[in-house]
């Protein structure tokens, strides 16, 4: 469809440059941890802001003071500083982030001191690293008993018991040769390794924030107050809810979570806690006279936060830069002079380039407690309404901490000129640095950005870690005892999609021109249905009996790793990863969903039922040579057109993930989701950077995607087709691929997925070939995934 574009004549774009610390940060590089069984951790943490060195050292067995301890803990989970007239501690400079920290934990009885003090640049004793921690995860645990687990178990602390059995007894800590060494000091690597750990549990609390994430619907009358209450996990520290709205005007919504009802209308409402939200479609109507407030609603009116709007300074950022986008920016729709924080009601044009983060340096750390951007959509225009705003805050523009989403209702088919004031309202939280990022597909019109502040904070709040250029910003993906995973495509009734054991052989171990097995081809097999599988109920049943049809498919690739076993003298299992089709808009034959005719609840009915006729047949099969290692979602893109799609993806995700499988996804390039992908509920996500499926791909795609994928720590997917085999054009490209995927790292300490066609058995048909150039696909695959392509 071809999109009228109106220029607005507008003399100058406003683009304050300010010091970029804070923009995106590559994380540090140490001279001193090569080797080291903590590199890994430090460098994941690192990413993040959350520990750091000097002089490009990070010293690793060097002892890790108290203070330093407690503020990576407080980075770890999340816990914001807070910073009250009277300190706690006389041996900790006031006013400083650190004694922030040391406040915010203080204040939630984590840790304590004596006599005034908390002596803090003493070494922490590995004992006393578990108390901390365990009074930091709950403290209220089962008592665990240390009696013959370590050989000095006696020289743990009576304090320190529960908190050394809490944490060996969970595989958090341990010890060497039957020795805790309760009273060693901790080296900042161990340190380290532990925090990571935590990180990693902390993240996934931080996906199941929120038990229940369907959208929910509210009513309110004019002049009176909903508290929204919403239920959180019971993980200690708890998230700190954060909530947007749409509609200030109509439906604002206090940091406490109370929505007033202030003029007749509708808004969309959204509830946030850890990665996890849900929106609350919200209706405000005009009181009745004489009828009391419906049930639900308080008559409490919360006490308003004295709020300061800042005159702040921003920087822009583009998502995915163009030049040729930035200069038509530049020249049609640049906006006021003053920028977004202007009360012009001109509006500043963003075209494409994926999206925008829009970082405020408030200049010193200040209470916030509300930030808003207004948009404009206009269909004729080509001028769209982001699908949401993300927000963000950070003490010293490195370590960043995820606030939540502020969504809207406004539908991009919306005839007219539609605004939308997108706020997120929360729970003063101290921070110097603001975040607000939405996506851009092609234009977005934007203005009246604020931050504003609320009263001095005495509550420290707690957020999730922020992910993408925020928190793991320089990496690739990688999942842990994952490689190389292959998209294996079956359920078509044609013999290409019945795969025998032969045809996996080549596949799980690298076949030389004699047939003798020397080595390994992919770990990991995720198996798929063939394109436009139909959503339903007769369809899946039957991919799934293919899919376990005696001498094909699975059980094919259970017999193949076995001979490879056998001929190699390798004892290896290969891993297998199963998907979930995709139950179109109105899937058919499973029944009608329990809330009768909701088609956003029939959609999940056939996943609920496709899962666990899938989960009941792999379980029964009693594979012996073959592992689960997760779940596929097979739709490459988030639409939003389609009624209840993130709900249908977040609720599917909570399905995979409570029965302790991963979630994976691998969108294509250019779709909207990737960039909040943790939101949705995924553990992993590949990006396809759709080269190959061009006879002529931009030059710099490839760069492109590897930029997205490390600003998102995304997987990267190679991508081949039969016609690399028999196509001049397309064997040129395979190879400009690899030579440009080798030069941006996509073959180093990084997850691959591969894509080589649907249908024709493609690296197969390589592996047997006699013809040179043919044969050496199936050899240079085999080098990249080896670590030895050139």
């Amino acid at each position: 469809m071809r999109i009228k574009v109106i220029a607005l004549y507008i003399t100058a774009l406003f683009l304050l440059n300010l010091p970029m610390a804070y923009g995106s940060s590559a994380a540090p590089v140490f001279n001193d941890i090569k080797g080291s069984y903590s590199e890994e951790s430090i460098s994941r943490l690192a990413g993040q802001g959350i520990i750091s060195g000097a002089g490009g050292e990070f010293r690793p067995g060097d002892s890790i003071t108290r203070l330093q301890f407690a503020v990576l803990a407080a980075r770890t989970l999340g816990i914001q500083p807070v910073y009250p007239a009277k300190t706690s501690f006389a041996d900790v400079s006031p006013g400083t982030p650190e004694a922030g920290y040391l406040e915010a934990l203080a204040g939630m009885g984590i840790i304590k001191g004596t006599g005034g003090f908390f002596e803090a640049e003493s070494p922490i004793l590995r004992q006393d690293a578990a108390v901390l921690w365990h009074h930091a995860l709950g403290g209220g645990y089962e008592r665990l008993s240390l009696n013959e687990r370590y050989i000095d178990k006696d020289m743990v602390s009576p304090y320190a018991e529960a908190g050394v059995a809490f944490m060996t007894g969970r595989g958090l800590m341990g010890g060497s040769e039957g020795y805790f060494y309760p009273r060693r000091e901790m080296t900042r690597a161990e340190a380290a390794v532990l925090a990571a750990k935590l990180l990693e549990v902390r993240k996934g609390q931080a996906l199941t924030a929120l038990p229940v994430v369907s959208a929910r619907q509210a009513q309110v009358k004019e002049g009176e107050t909903l508290a929204l209450e919403p239920r959180t996990a019971g993980n200690f520290p708890i998230f700190t809810p954060v909530y947007g709205t749409d509609s200030p005007e109509v439906c604002p919504v206090s940091p406490e979570g109370t929505i007033s009802g202030k003029l007749k209308g509708r808004g969309t409402v959204t509830v946030n806690a850890g990665y996890n939200s849900y929106i609350v479609k919200t209706e405000v109507s005009s009181p009745k006279t004489g009828k009391s407030a419906s049930a639900g609603v308080t008559g409490e009116v919360y006490p308003v936060p004295p709020e300061t709007e800042f005159d702040i300074g921003y920087a822009v950022k583009q998502h995915s830069p163009d030049t040729a986008f930035q200069q038509t920016e530049r020249k049609n729709n640049p906006g006021p002079p003053e920028g977004l924080t202007s009360q012009s009601d001109t509006w500043t044009g963003f075209l494409r380039q994926q999206g925008r983060d829009i970082t405020v340096d408030l200049k010193t750390a200040r209470p916030v407690s509300e930030i808003s951007v207004e948009f404009m959509q206009n269909p004729e225009w080509g001028v769209f309404l982001p699908g949401h705003i993300k927000g963000e805050v950070s003490s010293d523009g490195v370590s960043w901490c995820h606030l939540g989403y502020a969504y809207h209702g406004v539908s991009p088919a919306e005839p007219g000129e539609s605004k939308v004031n997108l706020t997120l309202s929360f729970a003063p939280v101290t921070a110097r640095y603001v975040k607000i990022s939405f996506p851009v597909d092609i234009w977005v019109f934007a203005r009246h950005l604020s931050v504003k502040g609320g009263p001095v904070v005495t509550n420290p709040a707690v957020l999730a870690c922020a992910g993408g250029d925020s928190g793991l910003a320089g990496n690739y993906m990688q999942v842990p005892n994952i490689n190389d995973i292959l998209l294996v495509y079956t359920g078509d009734k044609s013999d290409y999609q019945k795969l025998a054991p032969a045809d996996f052989m080549p596949l799980v171990g690298y076949q030389d021109k004699t047939g003798k097995i020397s080595g390994r081809m992919f770990d990991t097999m995720l198996f798929l249905p063939y394109y436009g599988i139909p959503a339903t109920k007769d369809s899946w049943a039957a991919y799934i009996e293919d899919l376990l049809a005696p001498g094909q498919q699975l059980m094919a690739l259970e017999e193949a790793v076995a001979r490879m076993n056998e001929l190699s003298g390798l004892q290896v299992r290969e891993k297998v990863i199963l998907s979930i089709p995709y139950p179109g808009v109105k899937p058919e034959g499973f029944g009608n969903a329990a809330d009768g005719e909701n088609a956003a609840g029939e959609r999940f009915a056939a996943v609920q039922w496709y899962y666990n006729e899938l989960m009941g047949r792999w379980n029964s099969a009693g594979f012996k040579n073959l592992d689960l290692a997760g779940i596929y979602w097979c739709g490459e893109a988030i639409e939003n057109t389609h009624a209840g799609e993130k709900e249908l993806v977040q609720n599917t995700a909570r399905l995979v993930r409570n029965s302790s499988q991963k979630f994976f996804w691998i969108p294509y390039y250019g779709t909207k989701g990737y960039e909040n992908w943790r939101s949705y509920g995924f553990s992993h996500v590949f990006l396809q950077p759709n080269y190959f499926a061009q006879d002529s791909p931009p030059e710099d795609r490839m760069d492109r995607a590897a930029e997205l994928a490390r600003r998102y720590s995304l997987g990267i997917e190679i991508e081949l087709e039969e016609n690399v085999l028999y196509n001049q054009t397309y064997y040129n490209l395979f190879y400009n691929q690899l030579k440009k995927g080798h030069q941006l790292g996509f073959d180093g300490p990084l997850t691959n997925a591969y894509y080589a066609g649907v249908v024709k058995k493609t690296l197969v048909k390589s592996a047997r070939s006699n013809v040179p150039a043919t044969r050496a696909v199936y050899d240079d695959i085999y080098r990249w995934i080896s670590g030895t392509y050139q």
